[in-house]
C-alpha cells in the first residue's frame, strides 16, 4: 500500500483541554472509530493524547514552548505499508500554569481497504528526548451494503459549537474525543457519536409489499412501511460482570434513507469507580437489527480507596509486584490496557479481598506491600529485587515460617533452607538450595500442592559428591 491509501487531515492544531487526568506520569493513550468510506474502504480515525505536563517546557521568545513529535507507523504482516510524522508546539505563558489535568489531544484520519493492520505510535518530547510508544491492532473490514451497520462508538468528555477547531466538526457541533476513556472527575456523564448506515436496498422508496432485484444482485426485504424508514436505538451500560445497570430511554430515527449519525449525552449519576460497557443495539421497522458497544472506566479520585495509586510508574510497579498472583491471561489482557484501565484493575483486584469495605484502605494490600518491602530488604541481589526470588515469593504468600531449617556451613553439602509452615493444607515444607553458590537460593521442592515437588531434592541437588560435579 502506498500514500494514495492514506487520507491523513492537513491542519495540525493543538487542543489543551482541562481534562481528567487518570496519570500524572508521562503516558500516551490511544483509542480509535472506524468510520465507512467509498470504494469498501474506511476511515480510521485515530486519537492520541499526551500529558501537557509530562513535556519539558524551555524559556523562548514568545513564552515557555515544549514540542512534541508524533510518528504513527502502519504495518500489515510486519511490513511498513505508510508513515505519518507531524509535530505540535505547547506554548505556555507561565509554565507553573501547566497541571496533571491539562491533555494535548490531536486526531489524525487514514483511509483504508480492508485488512489486518498494527499501528506502532511513537511519540518524543524534543527538549528531554523522552520517547512513549504504544501499539495497536486493528481490523478493517468493509461495511456490507445489504446490512444494517454502524461505525463504532466514538466517546468524549466534550462538545463544542463547530468552527473552533474544524478538524473535530460533524455537523453542527465538535465532538473532541477521550483517548483514555475515563470519565466520571467532576463531570459525571459522557457525549457519545455513532454513525449509521442503513442497508442500500431500504434506501430505495417502494410500493409497500413489494420486493424488488437490485442490479448487484441485493434483495430488497418487503417494504411494509408505506415507505418510511423508522430506527429505535436501545441503550444500556453494563458492568465489569456484564450485568446491565443503566436502562437508557430509547431514542428514535424516522425518514433515515441514507447514513446519519446519533448523538447524545449520557448521565453516569450513581456509578461507582470500576469498567463498564456503553452497549447500543439499533433495529429498524424492517426488521434489521445490529450492536456496538464501547467500554470506557469511571474514576472519582474522591472515592473510597483512593489509595490505590493511579500514577503510571506506581501502577506498573505495582502490577509487575503482583505479577505472580495472576492467571496468564490476566497477565495478557493488561498489557494490552491503557494506564487507567491497569489502575483500575489494580483496585477491583485488592477491593476482592477486602474484608472491610467501609475504610478507606485495604489491609490485606498493606500487609502485601510490606511484606514486599521486607523480601527486598533481606534477598535483594545483583540479579533480582528479593520479592522475585523464591524465597521473596513464598515469604509474600505465606509469610515467616513456622520453624526454618538453615544450613549454610555443612562441608558436605551446598547451603540449603527447609522452611516449614504447620498450618498449611495440614503442615507444608518448602526447600531452597544455592545451587551456584553465590547466594541465589532456588526452590527445589515442595509439598505444597501446584508446588515444585522432587522428593530426591537432597540426593540431586544439595549432597556433595567427588563424582558428582555441582549442578
Amino acid at each position: 500500500m502506498n500514500k494514495q491509501y492514506i487520507a491523513i487531515t492537513a491542519q495540525i492544531v493543538l487542543l489543551i483541554l482541562l481534562n481528567f487526568s487518570v496519570s500524572l506520569a508521562a503516558t500516551i493513550n490511544i483509542d480509535f472509530c472506524r468510520f465507512k468510506a467509498e470504494d469498501e474502504h474506511t476511515y480510521l480515525e485515530l486519537y492520541i493524547e499526551i500529558p501537557r505536563i509530562a513535556l519539558v517546557h524551555t524559556e523562548e521568545e514568545d513564552g515557555w514552548e515544549a514540542t512534541v513529535t508524533f510518528n504513527v507507523d502502519i504495518n500489515s504482516d510486519s511490513v511498513i505499508l505508510a508513515q505519518d510524522k507531524w509535530k505540535i508546539n505547547d506554548i505556555a505563558e507561565n509554565p507553573k500554569d501547566i497541571n496533571s489535568l491539562q491533555k494535548i489531544i490531536d486526531i489524525r484520519i487514514y483511509m483504508l481497504p480492508p485488512g489486518q493492520y498494527n499501528l506502532s505510535i511513537t511519540a518524543t518530547d524534543k527538549q528531554s528526548g523522552h520517547i512513549w510508544k504504544d501499539s495497536l491492532n486493528v481490523e478493517i473490514s468493509s461495511f456490507p451494503k445489504d446490512e444494517l451497520t454502524t461505525s463504532d462508538i466514538e466517546l468524549a468528555n466534550h462538545l463544542l459549537p463547530p468552527g473552533i477547531i474544524e478538524k473535530y466538526d460533524r455537523d453542527g457541533f465538535a465532538l473532541v474525543p477521550t483517548p483514555n476513556l475515563t470519565f466520571g472527575q467532576d463531570r459525571p456523564f459522557f457525549f457519545y457519536y455513532i454513525e449509521i448506515y442503513p442497508p442500500v436496498a431500504l434506501c430505495q422508496v417502494l410500493t409497500p409489499g413489494t420486493t424488488k432485484e437490485i442490479t448487484d444482485t441485493t434483495k430488497v426485504t418487503p417494504d411494509t412501511t408505506g415507505g418510511v424508514l423508522e430506527f429505535t436505538a436501545n441503550r444500556f451500560i453494563l458492568n465489569n460482570s456484564q450485568d446491565t445497570i443503566v436502562t437508557l430511554p430509547a431514542t428514535s430515527f424516522s425518514n433515515e434513507t441514507n447514513s446519519f449519525a446519533d448523538v447524545d449525552s449520557v448521565s453516569l449519576e450513581g456509578l461507582t469507580n470500576g469498567f463498564y460497557t456503553f452497549v447500543i443495539q439499533l433495529q429498524n421497522n424492517s426488521g434489521d437489527t445490529t450492536t456496538q458497544n464501547k467500554s470506557f472506566i469511571i474514576y472519582d479520585s474522591k472515592s473510597q480507596h483512593h489509595d490505590i495509586p493511579f500514577d503510571s510508574l506506581e501502577v506498573e510497579i505495582e502490577l509487575d509486584e503482583i505479577r505472580f498472583l495472576l492467571e496468564k491471561k490476566q497477565i495478557k489482557l493488561i498489557k494490552k490496557m491503557a494506564i487507567g484501565e491497569k489502575a483500575l484493575f489494580l483496585r477491583e483486584f485488592w477491593r476482592r479481598l477486602d474484608d472491610d469495605p467501609a475504610s478507606p484502605e485495604v489491609p490485606v494490600r498493606l500487609e502485601f506491600r510490606e511484606r514486599i518491602r521486607e523480601a527486598d530488604r533481606l534477598w535483594d541481589n545483583s540479579r533480582m529485587t528479593g520479592h522475585k526470588t523464591d524465597r521473596g515469593r513464598i515469604f509474600i504468600l505465606h509469610g515467616e515460617p513456622d520453624d526454618r531449617e538453615v544450613h549454610t556451613l555443612e562441608i558436605n553439602t551446598k547451603p540449603y533452607e527447609i522452611w516449614i509452615y504447620d498450618n498449611i493444607e495440614g503442615g507444608v515444607i518448602y526447600v531452597f538450595v544455592d545451587r551456584n553458590g553465590q547466594g541465589e537460593y532456588i526452590q527445589v521442592h515442595s509439598t505444597k500442592q501446584g508446588e515444585t515437588r522432587f522428593p530426591n531434592w537432597y540426593d540431586f541437588y544439595v549432597a556433595r559428591s567427588g563424582s558428582n560435579p555441582r549442578r
